[in-house]
């Protein structure tokens, strides 16, 4: 059998509950694990039949949990780890710009 890697990741922890929708369902999966660290949104990572395609995976996980927890799923570890990587400044321009202006000021 061929395997499918989707790493999903989301803004709260939807783990126990993607896995106990996936363990009653019919797909052939296995749970892998990925490391998330308490200040980032948490992640995990399956193994999926690879006759099954990203849409198959998120119709058997369903929608209202992937909405409930703002699910985000990735195909490839790149993908993913680009994802991880983009961090927005919680700071505008105009916030740099004074942070300068007091460190100048000092």
């Amino acid at each position: 059998m061929n395997w499918t890697t989707f790493y999903i990741s989301g803004n709260t922890d939807f783990r126990s509950e993607v896995r106990r929708k996936l363990q009653h369902s019919d797909l052939p999966h296995m749970p892998g694990f990925i490391e998330s660290p308490p200040s980032e949104a948490p992640c995990d990572l399956y193994w999926v039949d690879g006759k099954a395609d990203l849409r198959t995976f998120k119709e058997t996980i369903g929608g209202k949990l992937i909405w409930k927890h703002r699910l985000r799923f990735y195909a490839s570890l790149e993908a993913f780890q680009a994802s991880r990587e983009v961090k927005e400044s919680p700071y505008t321009s105009r916030d740099r710009e004074m942070m300068k202006e007091m460190r100048t000021a000092s």
